[in-house]
């Protein structure tokens, strides 16, 4: 077995399946080194690659390549307590062996814009609605944060602050000012052209009005005008309604994987 931390061959390895790589590929950026901790393992069965990224909490654990060798990764990580897992369907036996899920495992569908769609239409209002949206910024974070405090089943819960600045995020207002809709990336890598698109909430009260197709396009359309090729959401499989948004506005299918909180076995 083989062991490396080199980045050009985890590079290579991630491009073998850059739409599920995305997010990872993103990491790659110097800006996000001190958050990531890779881990490249190889066995007869091929390479693997584990990232433990720390810039939410819990620590993300994201797999890809060939599971004989994320077994030998994970099994030399040093791994933390607690991990919110991204991962193929492949690889939940070997995550298995070292965390217990529980009922937090979700099955989640990863989707990449292949173009087309609703790209020059407003879902359900027009005019009027495509000029209800905001540019968001770095000084509101504390409104997405109370827009989310609504809750309710597939409330985003991997937002930070720190994606603002540097992200694409659009809102709509309601007449006090305060968010009805929210949307925005996860990451960008502006260099590489890679985008992954997340954050989308609507207020209870606000849904069913066309909302988040307006977030969706203002935050597709500044993406590809900035040069943005390759965009990839995250949806759960369970979420019919939001994969047949994606869907009407040019995304497809790529995945199914594995996402939840896991704790780490005793013993």
């Amino acid at each position: 077995m083989m062991f490396t931390e080199d980045m050009h061959a985890i590079r290579a390895l991630l491009n073998q399946d850059p739409v599920w790589s995305a997010y990872a590929l993103a990491d790659l950026q110097p800006a996000f080194a001190p958050r990531c901790r890779w881990l490249m393992a190889e066995n007869g069965g091929g390479p693997g690659v584990v990232l433990l990224y720390a810039g939410l909490i819990p620590t993300v654990l994201f797999s890809a390549g060939a599971a004989g060798a994320v077994q030998v990764g994970l099994a030399q990580a040093g791994l933390p307590a607690e991990v919110y897992v991204t991962i193929p369907q492949a690889h939940l036996p070997v995550v298995a062996q070292h965390y217990e899920f529980g009922a937090s495992l979700m099955p989640m569908v990863r989707m990449i814009h292949t173009g087309g769609g609703n790209s020059g239409e407003v879902d359900g209002g027009g005019a009027d609605r495509a000029r209800s949206v905001v540019r968001l910024s770095a000084g509101d974070a504390g409104r997405i944060q109370a827009l989310y405090a609504h809750g309710g089943l597939f409330t985003p819960d991997a937002f930070d602050p720190y994606q603002l600045p540097d992200g694409v995020f659009y809102g709509v207002e309601d007449a006090g000012g305060a968010l009805v809709a929210v949307g925005g990336t996860h990451i960008v890598d502006w260099q590489t052209g890679i985008a992954a698109i997340g954050n989308m909430y609507t207020r209870p009260d606000g849904r069913r009005q066309g909302w988040a197709g307006v977030v969706l396009r203002a935050i597709m359309d500044e993406l590809t005008g900035r040069g943005v090729g390759s965009i990839v959401l995250n949806v759960a499989q369970a979420n019919t309604g939001a994969r047949r948004l994606y869907t009407r506005h040019g995304f497809a299918v790529h995945c199914v994987y594995w996402e939840g909180v896991g704790r780490r076995r005793e013993g």
